[in-house]
């Protein structure tokens, strides 16, 4: 083989690793961690609630802005794009926690006033995640579709933001599920002091039918799963969801 003849192959070569590395990246890209069952029928209030929570990944987090607001109105509401988990793919706990910073106007807000609320659409469900069916109740390709469709699930949970001790086994739990969902987030910038926090429930506001809203209890919630089958989210999750519903009813 000449040299020219050696370089040409060795070119064509990176060219065919380079396309497969890309079809890899793309493929991979594609897939999102967890798998999605069907959700809970109508009837199951608290069911459908804990598998919204469970199985979306990304909402708008409400504040009282530091920034905005006068004597006249001094409270002015705030809402940011936030991503979340409740747990890894087989644990799930029904607590929304973040990572985030206090350079963030979201973060920032908290401390001043700690209330929030997560709102949360079941059209987001395939918004994320190109293997995941568009919802025919959502979507506005169709006569009756839209993402304010009673049927199209929205829910909306209201408590207390509160920031985790680094290191604590909370803290680990959700930094571990919050990568396994949220890979990009391990490659973010290293100085901006970021934070896992998370939602102490207080208020569970649901749409996913007809007939109006449902305030679900927070206690229902709690003693709820995502799917029937409490066994595939693990005996760690389940004893962690016994604590936090303790936490609750102590509150």
């Amino acid at each position: 083989m000449t040299r020219n003849s050696a370089v040409l192959f060795r070119n064509i070569l990176l060219i065919f690793v380079a396309l497969n590395l890309h079809e890899i990246v793309l493929s991979t890209a594609e897939e999102c961690a967890c798998k999605v069952p069907n959700r809970p029928d109508v009837s199951s209030k608290a069911e459908t609630a804990r598998w919204m929570v469970h199985y979306l990944d990304w909402g708008v987090l409400s504040t009282i802005s530091t920034r905005l607001g006068d004597a006249d109105t001094p409270s002015v509401p705030f809402g940011n794009v936030y991503s979340y988990v409740d747990g890894a793919c087989s644990y799930s706990t029904g607590v929304p926690y973040f990572y985030g910073t206090y350079m963030d106007q979201t973060f920032a807000n908290t401390t001043e006033n700690d209330v929030v609320a997560l709102t949360l659409s079941e059209a987001s469900l395939s918004s994320v995640c190109t293997d995941r069916d568009i919802l025919s109740s959502c979507a506005l390709d169709n006569k009756y579709g839209d993402p304010e469709n009673p049927v199209c699930g929205r829910l909306t949970l209201t408590g207390k933001f509160e920031a985790l001790k680094v290191n604590s086994t909370e803290y680990d739990f959700a930094k571990e599920a919050i990568f396994e969902r949220h890979p990009s987030m391990m490659l973010w910038p290293e100085n901006h002091s970021w934070t896992i926090a998370k939602i102490n429930i207080q208020d569970i506001w649901l749409l996913d039918f007809y007939g109006g809203a449902t305030i679900v209890e927070v206690n229902d919630y709690f003693a709820s799963t995502p799917t029937p089958n409490i066994s595939k989210y693990g005996e760690k999750a389940r004893k962690l969801s016994q604590l936090l519903t303790l936490q609750t009813m102590r509150r």
